[in-house]
């Protein structure tokens, strides 16, 4: 699968990396460039991050690289070893999905200081934090259902928990989301309603409570959302033969009796 972005600290200077910022007008944009870039990039695809539109609003103000009226924006990154011709095999794809008319907008990095401005953006996820506490998700699900996973949550979102705050991004080539969901109720009530809003629509479409996080005490509660009963008492009897005394991280994914 396609990870997330690799820390520029640790890339060998031998690799090329080449960084972009592209702007969608809806969500089949998204899912024809994803397979535009997998397709053309030779293997070095290494990073495609979707923000929606709230996200790139509030991370990429007030010097946005492009204008904020999109519903989808994509960093895409690839990271290779042919100097020669990455960069050209790079500005050859997104030139062919432009023509293709699979992206609005784009910008591509030109220098190191360009390529960090672009995943400055991704980074600043704090920025979500600072309307209030606020709920983090990590979920899973096929790409094909991401659209509609998405507006169901903050459908349900709006009905139960009017003047949420939520922002969705992720990395999108390993059906990796994230939430965050900022309210001004920190009851357990609404906590639980948020919970419900999030996880109960992974269900119907084959989706995973975890992405990259895993299981832990918070999500204990929602394993059975993913996780069938057959499966769970599998996972619990080769706990019970390798844990038998019940010592290593006890309580969490799931208990046992």
């Amino acid at each position: 699968g396609i990870i997330t972005r690799l820390d520029l600290r640790l890339r060998p200077a031998s690799l090329t990396q080449e960084t972009a910022l592209l702007a969608c007008t809806d969500f089949a944009q998204v899912t024809r460039l994803l397979n535009r870039f997998d397709a053309m990039l030779g293997g070095t695809l290494s990073a495609f991050e979707v923000m929606w539109n709230n996200f790139y609003r509030l991370v990429a103000a007030p010097d946005n690289p492009l204008p904020n009226n999109y519903p989808y924006y994509i960093l895409v990154e690839a990271l290779g070893g042919d100097f020669a011709n990455d960069n050209n095999r790079f500005v050859n794809a997104i030139a062919a999905a432009d023509a293709d008319n699979e992206l609005a907008e784009v910008v591509i990095a030109k220098s190191g200081a360009e390529r960090t401005a672009l995943w400055s953006l991704r980074d600043r996820v704090e920025r979500t934090l600072e309307l209030g506490p606020a709920q983090v998700f990590d979920v899973s699900l096929p790409l094909s259902k991401m659209e509609a996973y998405v507006a169901e949550v903050l459908a349900n979102l709006d009905t139960s928990l009017p003047g949420h705050h939520s922002f969705i991004f992720g990395h999108a080539g390993d059906g990796n989301l994230h939430i965050v969901c900022a309210t001004a109720d920190e009851s357990v009530v609404a906590r639980e309603m948020v919970e419900t809003a999030v996880y109960e629509p992974l269900q119907k479409v084959g989706g995973s409570v975890s992405g990259e996080h895993g299981i832990g005490l918070e999500k204990k509660p929602w394993l059975a959302v993913s996780r069938s009963a057959e499966e769970i008492a599998l996972m619990q009897q080769i706990k019970r033969t390798l844990d038998p005394q019940g010592i290593l991280n006890p309580g969490r994914i799931f208990d046992i009796g």
